[in-house]
């Protein structure tokens, strides 16, 4: 079957799409796992000159794009959007493993779901699965399940599906995406600039009819927040709380009740500070943490664009 589809060019219908931040070797790991016959586009928001020459010359079908800001996530999937040609975008992230034919199989899966505007594959963390944000909407991982005979917490998903199955949303770790459904739901929310643009994606996504199909055939291994380079782990841990907390409020408000969403981040707010100002004196690891998300609550309270950005 695979022989089948290379030797029919499925794959040329296929872009590999990886957005890079400082991403150290994990880029390189990243590639090693994807064939040469699939055609890939690399966003480097570092704009790190020096790898453009090395990574086309080292890696064949690939497009090394030198951003001259740093874009974030969903405004580097738009871009992609318009620089490739093929109908189908494959998104992952450079702390992705991805598993041996894991791009092939979802490919085979498309005469199976002719509705669905994403497959997306099995996540595994670090060898582990558990429940991920495949659930976020759906809430499946608030529901408690025991073993009354050891008396202890288990619960139920922590075990991979079985077989493919519809989901209200997927985390953005690995995304096989028909460019031609997306252009129906406006594209990415460019006024993200990191978190929660694959939730909102998703949304939109269901709102409009499509499905999400999770494909158990096909998985990779994701490294959690490891796609940078260990160096900048300190700045880079600052922007993800930032931006992750800024984002919180930003999809509230978007989606569900904006008064609520408003109070709901000033509750937020206000728990940043009173964290901030405890661990201010026990731990300051801590206390930069909430310091983040305090400042990203309160720029999302007061309609302010995502701005920060880390400095180095």
């Amino acid at each position: 079957n695979l022989k089948n589809l290379i030797m029919n060019n499925d794959f040329n219908n296929v872009t590999v799409v990886i957005t890079t931040f400082l991403s150290g070797r994990n880029l390189e790991s990243c590639l090693k796992n994807i064939p040469d016959y699939f055609q890939k586009l690399i966003i480097d928001n570092a704009n790190e000159k020096d790898k453009k020459e090395y990574f086309e010359n080292k890696f064949k079908n690939l497009n090394y794009y030198l951003s001259p800001e740093n874009l974030g996530v969903p405004r580097s999937y738009s871009l992609a959007n318009k620089l490739v040609k093929t109908q189908y975008m494959f998104n992952t992230q450079p702390d992705v493993i991805i598993k041996k034919n894991c791009i092939e199989t979802l490919i085979k899966k498309l005469p199976l779901y002719r509705n669905a505007i994403i497959l997306s594959p099995t996540v595994f963390h670090n060898g582990d699965y558990h429940v991920d944000g495949d659930f976020k909407i759906l809430k499946i991982r608030n529901k408690k399940f025991y073993d009354i005979k050891n008396l202890v917490f288990n619960s139920a998903h922590n075990y991979p599906p079985q077989g493919d199955f519809s989901v209200e949303a997927v985390t953005g770790t690995a995304m096989l995406i028909d460019r031609e459904k997306l252009q129906t739901i406006n594209d990415w929310d460019k006024n993200i600039f990191n978190y929660f643009e694959d939730m909102d994606l998703c949304l939109r996504s269901r709102l409009k009819g499509y499905e999400i199909v999770k494909i158990r055939e096909a998985e990779v291994d994701h490294k959690a927040f490891s796609s940078h380079s260990e160096k900048f782990d300190k700045e880079l841990d600052f922007s993800r709380n930032w931006h992750y907390s800024w984002s919180r409020v930003y999809f509230k408000k978007k989606h569900e009740n904006y008064y609520n969403a408003i109070c709901w981040g000033f509750l937020q707010f206000l728990k940043s500070i009173i964290k901030f100002c405890v661990y201010f004196f026990l731990d300051k690891k801590k206390s930069v943490v909430h310091h983040a998300k305090l400042a990203g609550y309160l720029n999302s309270i007061l309609n302010r664009s995502p701005s920060f950005r880390p400095k180095f």
